[in-house]
């Protein structure tokens, strides 16, 4: 590739470390030959230098009226972001910094098109360069699924058909692929009739038996009570005898190898009447005579929530599984949910029932059992797994919850070791200031859509290198369907207008006007049904 001469535009007339200010000699108002107007904000130039081509994208452009009778000048805020070598190989970063007075001229077309297609051999894309429509917005797929993106913007700007395209080309592309979306309100299984294993949020199950300790402690134990440590203590012990008679009757031969945090089946009331006989068990005194145990009522409060948590019907999906009932049914669960020999690519799980005191709890499973896989599974760099967490800011809060610890912990240790152990994952939020500060840290790409609110918007100037921070100026008037991608898994931070997915998200705006104009009978008892047994398919 060689670079293109092209008229200047301008001259520089300011350098600080990565910005540029172009005085601008050419006409704003009139097109070049390469089709774009002087100074366009978004658009693209170039700064000579010895035999280098310095590449900036234009952040912004004001009318300077001058001091003391000096003439009215119009700069450009100009973000210094790559060079085109003289070889014609295009590169992020700076190679060797331009001097005020040097001329400026434009990207030609040619020149933009070679370096948005940078990763082309990847052949993976989800959109259109909002500035170059007939070209594909390619990534680099590895650094783009294995190095963490973050998908960001409003509610109604489209995220759900962002995260849906970029998954659907995935699927499509990838005939190996091992996809995990925790679906929070039920919108992606519209969006996946093929190629997909559907779990509607009536058939979810995530066996009590699956938990490690600080799991099964987070739905029991409460810190606050005085005798907290020792509930703790004996519950350990209790399912530690319960997962030992397993590997006893079935002969398993663990012995001591096992641990409260193994995944082994036991019987849940097996631990109860442990705890329980503890909890009334009477000794006798240096006298003879009978007296409470040292553990004699302190688990009284502990057993109801326990009493009360495993007969609630809303906990059915953790403490009365009806398909994952023993050992053997976990390899299944795994194949299923991992898209294991099982014809799929993506397995969907609508999380949309779960009850709102179990939502950490599950998220944080699904995750840790993700990673526990791939961390013993020997040929974990042939086995890339995704995670999809959408609408994360409800529980991965940025604030110290109790209630979503177990989830923070486990997707917190992906963002920043599932890399080693080949696990990517996207996280998709309307609120980042609200998210976890170290998961969307570790996040190399960024797809950010429109964003109004103010403090969400100096949060994501925040995660952005400060030489890009000028550029998060423009999310407030991306329109629905584009959004600024910026990472490492781009040759440059660029506009891109998302493909619309086929079929799509049930995540459509609801139409007020059509249906308050139309109207539509409605059956209530229809609805109480589903409501009472908690089920979509009445």
């Amino acid at each position: 590739m060689h670079t293109t001469d092209s008229p200047s535009i301008g001259r520089v007339v300011e350098i600080t470390g990565e910005r540029a200010l172009v005085e601008l000699t050419a006409d704003p108002t009139r097109r070049t030959a390469e089709g774009c107007y002087p100074g366009q904000p978004g658009s693209h130039v170039k700064i000579p230098f010895e035999e280098h081509n310095i590449v900036g994208i234009v952040s912004g452009v004001r009318m300077d009226n001058g001091h003391d009778g000096a003439p009215t000048r119009q700069l450009a805020d100009c973000l210094l972001v790559g060079t085109l070598y003289p070889d014609g190989r295009f590169g992020r970063g700076v190679a060797v910094y331009p001097t005020v007075g040097q001329r400026v001229g434009v990207v030609a077309p040619e020149e933009l098109r070679r370096i948005l297609a940078e990763f082309v051999q990847y052949g993976y894309a989800f959109g259109r360069h909002s500035q170059a429509e007939d070209q594909r917005a390619f990534v680099q797929a590895d650094r783009f699924f294995g190095q963490h993106v973050a998908v960001l913007g409003n509610t109604g700007c489209g995220k759900s058909c962002t995260v849906v395209s970029v998954l659907q080309h995935a699927i499509r592309q990838y005939p190996n692929s091992h996809i995990i979306v925790l679906d929070l309100h039920g919108e992606y299984a519209s969006a996946f009739p093929d190629n997909a294993l559907l779990v509607p949020a009536d058939k979810v199950e995530l066996p009590y038996w699956l938990l490690n300790f600080d799991e099964f402690q987070a739905l029991f134990v409460d810190q606050n009570e005085p005798t907290a440590q020792n509930q703790a203590s004996v519950l350990r012990d209790a399912i530690v005898r319960a997962k030992m008679t397993t590997d006893s009757n079935e002969q398993l031969g663990l012995g001591k190898a096992i641990t409260a945090d193994a995944p082994i089946f036991f019987e849940l009331p097996e631990v109860l009447e442990q705890i329980r006989s503890w909890n009334i068990q009477m000794v006798s005194n240096s006298e003879g005579r009978m007296e409470p145990g040292p553990l004699f009522g302190a688990f009284d409060k502990f057993l109801i929530r326990l009493d009360a948590r495993t007969s609630d019907p809303r906990f059915r999906f953790m403490f009365a599984p009806t398909s994952c009932t023993n050992d053997g049914h976990l390899p299944g669960l795994l194949r299923d949910y991992l898209s294991i020999d099982t014809g799929k690519r993506i397995a969907v799980i609508d999380l949309s029932a779960v009850p709102s005191e179990a939502l950490g709890v599950v998220v944080g499973v699904v995750s840790r059992l993700v990673y526990e896989f791939n961390l013993w599974n020997p040929v974990r760099q042939h086995f890339p797994v995704l995670m999809v967490y959408e609408e994360a800011h409800h529980y991965l809060p940025s604030r110290l919850d109790p209630r979503f610890a177990t989830a923070r912990t486990a997707v917190e240790r992906i963002a920043k070791e599932g890399r080693k152990y080949g696990i990517g994952m996207i996280v998709v939020s309307q609120r980042p200031k609200e998210l976890s500060e170290t998961v969307l840290s570790q996040c190399n790409t960024y797809v950010a859509m429109r964003l109004s609110n103010p403090e969400d918007q100096a949060y994501v100037r925040k995660l952005v290198p400060d030489s890009l921070a000028g550029l998060m100026n423009m999310l407030p008037a991306l329109r629905t369907g584009e959004a600024l991608v910026v990472g490492d898994s781009v040759p440059l931070p660029t506009k891109v207008l998302i493909d619309c997915p086929d079929p799509r998200p049930e995540s459509t705006n609801v139409e007020f006007c059509r249906w308050w104009t139309e109207g539509e009978p409605l059956d209530v008892e229809r609805v109480l049904k589903r409501w009472r047994a908690r089920r979509k398919d009445l």
